[in-house]
């Protein structure tokens, strides 16, 4: 069975807790990812992810171009060992319904292994068709008393939320130079 390391992604996307939520979602646009490591002096501090930027840092009065990442990532990170083999790596991230698990060796980020890093190199896709199955089952009963699949959906939401935000801040990051030419041309002038 391959072990963590063998299949780890060692080109990480990383950014310092006092960088801009801004910088984070460029990070993941520029490297269409859906999460960027918190990391200071080479130590895993925390994780940020796309459905963070959604519920948390861009649904608030915070600014993005201004606020610390930090403010809003997850501080309790589950990690792994780069020893460990894959069906160890799925069974956590099943256990703590995670899609994407930081390898740490003597205190330091090495690597992150994905949910499709287990899939394709696991020996056996029984075990990774049950990881999938218990990272993909709601954890909460509806009002009902019926697991809803209301979260699917609520998922698709948050990551169209995300999407446009992350649009916007390209748009944002493009468009100041060409609003400033906009102003300066006669064609904005007549229109006015």
């Amino acid at each position: 069975m391959s072990k963590a390391y063998e299949v780890m992604t060692r080109a990480l996307a990383t950014c310092a807790p006092d960088a801009s939520v801004a910088h984070a979602a460029a990070i993941m646009r520029d490297r269409d990812i859906g999460n960027v490591l918190v990391v200071e002096d080479g130590k895993l501090r925390g994780i940020v992810t796309d459905r963070d930027l959604a519920l948390r840092a861009l649904t608030g009065e915070d600014d993005p171009l201004q606020t610390p990442i930090g403010k809003f990532m997850s501080p309790q990170v589950v990690t792994g060992e780069a020893g460990w083999s894959l069906e160890q790596v799925a069974k956590i991230m099943a256990k703590h319904q995670v899609r994407r698990l930081p390898i740490v060796q003597g205190g330091q980020l090495v690597g992150i292994v994905s949910l499709g890093d287990v899939a394709l190199h696991g020996d056996r896709k029984d075990f990774v068709t049950k990881s999938l199955q218990a990272i993909s089952t709601p954890r909460g009963i509806s009002a009902s008393g019926r697991s809803g699949r209301g979260g699917a959906l609520i998922g698709f939401a948050l990551v169209a939320l995300a999407t446009a935000t992350i649009a916007w801040l390209n748009w944002n990051r493009h468009g100041k130079a060409l609003r400033k030419q906009m102003v300066k041309s006669k064609l904005y002038h007549t229109a006015q």
